[in-house]
């Protein structure tokens, strides 16, 4: 039998059940539902060969820490919260998550070090 994809609606709901409710989804998701679902369906798959890759040799919560890590470099606000909400619900403490922000603060501002 050939592996069917998750319709976009069931990919919302397994987004909304990792970052505990649908209001913790990000507004660019809920809205490319409406103009390019196509979108979603990709972000899903990646997200499978990733952060939820079952070979992988992190744990969930460690491969959401370092998703949470980039997101941080990135200063995407929506994805740092909705990552943030994903590490909570997995079982990261407020002070692992305070760690990966000192970490990910240290990295930023030596790489500007390099700049001189």
């Amino acid at each position: 039998m050939e592996n069917q994809q998750p319709s976009v609606e069931q990919i919302l709901g397994m987004m909304a059940n990792k970052l505990g409710g649908e209001e913790h989804v990000p507004e660019a998701i809920k809205h490319a539902k409406e103009i390019a679902p196509e979108l979603i369906v990709d972000v899903a798959m990646s997200s499978k060969k990733s952060v939820a890759d079952e070979n992988s040799p992190f744990d969930p919560k460690t491969s959401t820490l370092i998703f949470l890590a980039a997101a941080l470099a990135l200063r995407d606000e929506e994805c740092i919260k909705a990552q943030a909400k994903a590490a909570l619900n997995l079982g990261a403490t407020k002070e692992e998550l305070l760690a990966v922000i000192k970490i990910v603060k240290h990295a930023v501002n030596s790489s500007h070090l390099y700049l001189y």
